[in-house]
């Protein structure tokens, strides 16, 4: 017996006889953000001489200060007051391994806004979070033969 339509190729799986094959929506591949490539750092908390533990300590905040900007997700939107922009403080935790890389993602242990975080949207202080794991997991240092450290480091945002 010859068929009368041709055969269509099944793609995307399996339908058993009698069911119709549900096309498969694929998700929205989300936007590629470039990853920061930050120098070798000293591990300048380990350092027992003042000045190298001021210049490594230079070194990390002069990073951190050039790659760290007021995310534009935390400003409000045209019909919010501009005093609603998230300002302050937040306190990250970075847990630095072995090898030198930063263990993801650094973890937000505190926020020291100038208002109460009720008095914020929570999109713009999601913001505020993801740009200090943003700047800080992108950290490099040298390598130790400590397992592992862990620092907290004070990032301001200051809106303009």
């Amino acid at each position: 017996m010859v068929a009368s339509r041709p055969a269509h190729a099944q793609t995307g799986g399996y339908a058993a006889p009698g069911f119709p094959m549900l096309q498969q929506r694929r998700a929205k591949a989300a936007p590629v953000v470039p990853r920061l490539a930050s120098p070798v750092l000293p591990r300048f908390w380990h350092e027992a001489d003042a000045a190298k533990r001021t210049a490594g300590q230079s070194r990390f905040f002069e990073f951190v200060m050039e790659q760290a900007h007021y995310p534009e997700a935390a400003r409000p939107t045209s019909g919010q007051p501009a005093d609603l922009m998230p300002t302050g403080r937040l306190l990250v935790s970075v847990l630095v391994r072995p090898d030198g890389s930063v263990r993801q993602p650094p973890r937000v242990t505190k926020r020291e806004l100038t208002r109460p975080e009720s008095d914020y949207t929570p999109t713009a202080l999601q913001a505020l979070d993801a740009e200090a794991q943003r700047v800080l997991g992108a950290l490099r240092f040298v390598r130790s033969k400590t397992l592992q450290d862990s620092l907290v480091v004070p990032m301001r945002f200051i809106a303009q």
